[in-house]
Order: structure tokens, then sequence, then C-alpha cells
């Protein structure tokens, strides 16, 4: 397309795809190593776009799931300038070769660590966070040079087509390409031969995904999710922790991969978090969050339906909720409800919630938390409140998630200087920041031989007696020096 990012229909396009990838790989090898300039225009590009396309997103989002605009600046957009305007500020130090020191047994030698582009990379962006899941490794990938093939979600339509228009004003058509489609589009593009492949979205299609790139042995960062608990000590000031969790769980309808799962809680405080929480609930969103225009709708009628199922049979198993449940079909709006009393063979706890039902679990003995969360796939977060941050700190030692928030929830997300990422069952790699940068890099190793001293030839052969003395002076003081 003329003075734009180039698009590519969905459906059966596979000639379209591979001829927007082999353009792609086309101009990579044009320039390999896109200047320092020509990666900041374009990112100072994105971010014009982005600004003045936010009316059309908060537009867009509301269209797609009742999503409140200033959670659309405050969880999409205000993330995606945060990531833009430290990584302009940064770029420049980012791509300088390191230089390496030569160890004493390498003398005469210079060694550097040079971040290079991949090449042309792929992103598979999810519906929850449609913008900022999309555009926030967007910015990584073209910081470190690549050429990029997005395809965001076919679930977030009015958002995604947004998205599309920000693409073609920012960059190239031989820069950044942007598909529309549905998941056969996604199958499509994986059987391109990507330098690199980041996906957002659930396990189920991460193991599909990886089957998929097995063959070509492509890398993968894979952000997925999980059930990320929430532990309360004995100890914890349960309502300034309840204010936090409350707030973590209803953003975005509970639609977030690291919103609090599920919540452990000592058995005497049971009425203490149902009174907090309540107070929260009534602070936010007055007497039903169901008409409130902050409270964010359920993405479609699929995942609606699939969470009042699961609200009905957790109910069924023994769990009580806080409040009459109540839900809107025409909005897609679940009230935000506490399961008390779950346990954890409900089904509540056999698969990620992703939306504003919270289980709670009580127990009696602390020291019995680690063995039991252990026993759980790893979640993408993990939350301790614990006024005694010594103690929180050796709670988090004994368990694994992808990162940890202490007295307070999504914190480790909003600084964008800390890598984000799961890790096993709920992902691998990491982005933001450099971190995302050197994800898209290759970190080549480079070393210069110099012309006067080459000691690495007392290592040839023929191996005189005095080299073999020589060796065992080697062995002995390696590394000590």
């Amino acid at each position: 397309m003329p003075d734009g990012a180039a698009t590519s229909p969905g459906g059966p396009g596979h000639n379209a795809h591979q001829a927007l990838f082999d353009r792609l790989e086309r101009a990579r090898w044009c320039q390999p190593y896109p200047a320092l300039g020509h990666r900041l225009q374009r990112l100072r590009q994105l971010e014009s776009s982005l600004l003045s396309h936010r009316h059309a997103f908060e537009s867009a989002l509301r269209e797609d799931f009742q999503k409140p605009s200033f959670e659309t600046v405050s969880s999409e957009l205000l993330p995606c300038l945060v990531e833009l305007r430290r990584t302009r500020r940064r770029l420049g130090r980012w791509m300088q070769s390191r230089r390496v020191p030569a160890p004493l047994e390498l003398s005469g030698t210079d060694h550097f660590v040079c971040p290079e582009p991949k090449g042309v990379v792929l992103i598979l962006s999810p519906w929850n966070y449609p913008i900022n899941l999309c555009i926030t490794p967007l910015i990584a990938a073209w910081a470190a040079g690549n050429r990029v093939v997005i395809k965001p979600s076919e679930f977030t339509p009015a958002t995604s087509k947004v998205i599309e228009k920000v693409i073609r004003d920012a960059f190239g058509e031989d820069e950044v390409g942007l598909v529309q489609g549905d998941s056969a589009t996604a199958r499509h593009l994986l059987q391109l031969p990507f330098d690199h492949v980041f996906f957002t979205g659930s396990k189920a299609k991460a193991v599909e995904l990886m089957k998929t790139l097995a063959d070509r042995l492509t890398p993968v960062t894979l952000e997925l999710g999980g059930k990320s608990p929430v532990i309360i000590s004995p100890g914890a000031n349960i309502k300034q922790a309840v204010r936090d969790i409350a707030y973590a769980k209803c953003l975005n309808a509970g639609q977030t991969c690291i919103a609090p799962d599920f919540v452990l809680l000592p058995e005497d405080q049971v009425e203490s978090f149902s009174s907090a929480w309540k107070a929260a609930m009534h602070h936010m969103y007055g007497i039903n969050p169901v008409d409130h225009p902050d409270y964010c709708g359920i993405v479609n009628a699929q995942h609606f339906e699939r969470l009042q199922h699961l609200l009905h049979q957790s109910v069924r198993q023994g769990a009580k909720t806080d409040i009459e449940p109540s839900s809107d079909p025409v909005s897609r709006k679940i009230s935000p409800c506490l399961l008390l009393h779950s346990d954890w063979h409900h089904a509540s706890m056999q698969e990620e919630i992703f939306g504003p039902l919270l289980p709670v679990i009580t127990y009696r003995n602390a020291e019995d938390l680690p063995a039991q969360l252990r026993a759980l796939p790893v979640p993408l977060s993990l939350y301790i409140f614990d006024e005694d941050q010594k103690t929180a700190k050796h709670l988090a030692a004994q368990l694994r998630s992808g990162g940890v928030s202490i007295n307070n929830c999504l914190l480790h997300y909003c600084n964008f200087d800390l890598p984000f990422g799961g890790r096993k069952e709920s992902g691998m790699g990491v982005y933001h920041g450099i971190h995302g940068f050197e994800t898209f890099s290759h970190l080549r190793s480079v070393s210069v031989q110099g012309k006067w001293i080459n000691l690495l030839r007392l290592f040839h052969p023929p191996y005189a007696p005095w080299k073999k003395a020589w060796m065992e002076r080697i062995i002995q003081f390696i590394g000590k020096i």
C-alpha cells in the first residue's frame, strides 16, 4: 500500500502472506542494520499516531467489550507511551557494541558483544489488552532493528482496525506489515520462516504453536498466564490488601493474565476480608457494578457463558458467593464475586479464571502453603501480603512464578525496567525495556585477533614436553589471575 505499512486480508491469503514476508525479507537485507536515526524517527511517528487515534481507540474498545475510556488510557495507551519514550531515550546506548575484557591467556585480542537484528519477526497479539500487548512488543522489535509482521486478535475487531491505521501511519510497507484474520490466518503465518515469534495467549495455543515451529527450531517468546495466587499472611493489613486485590481483580473485568486468580487466607480472617471486599466494591462501583460505566464487560458471549458455568459449577461443589451474583447478557457484564469456602478440587481451581470471580481458600498453618502451591503449574505472578517483608521474601523464595509483587498487585508489571515474563507453564522469555530489545536481538560474539601476540598458537601441535609442562601450569592458575 502506498505511503504506509502493508496490510493483508484474512482468509485464504497464503500468497499475500508469502508476498508480505518476501518483501520484508528483501528489505531486511537491503538495510540489515537500520540506523539509530531511522529507528527513532519511526518510533516518534508511532507515538504521534497512537496519540492522534486516542479517541478512536476509546470508542473501539467500548464497542468491543465495554472498556471504560480511563482504562483504555491507563492500561493500554499509557504503557505504550512509557515504553516508547524510555526506548527512544536509551536506544543509542542499547545499540552500541559492548567490549568484553580479554583474560590473560587471550592477551592480544579484543572481544565485543554486538546486538544485531534477528530479521523478520512475527507478533501474535491477544484480545484482552489489544493495544498494549500488540504495540509494546512491536516497540521492542522495531527498536532492535527488525522487520515485523503483526496479527492482532479477531475478537476485538474494532480495535484491530484502529491498530491497522496506526501502523499504516507510522511505518513503511517494507518495515511493518499487519495481517487481519482468525486462527487459520495465524496458522498460515506460522508456516513462514520467521526469525522469531512472539506470542501472547493461552497455554493450549502455545503448545500448538511450538509443535508447528519445532521442525524449523524457530525461537519463540511465550507470554501466557496461569492461576496467580494471592497469599495473605496472618500479619497482613487486610483492609489495605483488599483495596489493591479488588482493583487488580476488577481491572478489565479480570481478563488480565496477571490478575489475582485465587486467595489463600487465614481461616480466622474470612469475615474481615469479606467486609473489606464489600467496601472496596462499593467504593469503586457503587451498589451494582454491572450498571456502572467504569466497569468493563466480557469480550464475547462464549467467554461470558464459560464464566457463568464456572460460577454455577463451583457453587454446586460447595463454594458460597459473598453476594447474589448479577449479570447482563447484553453488555456481557458479570458482577465481581467472591467464591468463599472454595477448595482445591473445585472447578474454579482447575483453570485460569480470566474473569471477575475470586475463589477464597482458607488455611490454618502457613507452613503448608509452599508444598500445596508447588503442586500447581507455575503462575505468571505471585502476590504476597505481609507487614514483615523479610517473611514475605522468605515465602517467595520457596515458590516459583514469573514475577512477584509484595504488598501490592500488578506492581512488578508496572516498572518497565524489570523483565516481564513467565516460566514453564506461564511462558518463556521476557520483554519490557532493554529486556525486550535483547529478546528481539541476536547478541553476537565478535572476537578480533591482534597482530603481534597470538597465544592460542601455543595450543597447536606438536605437543612438545615444554607445552605439556606449560599446560599443567595453566591448569593450576587459570582463572586465578
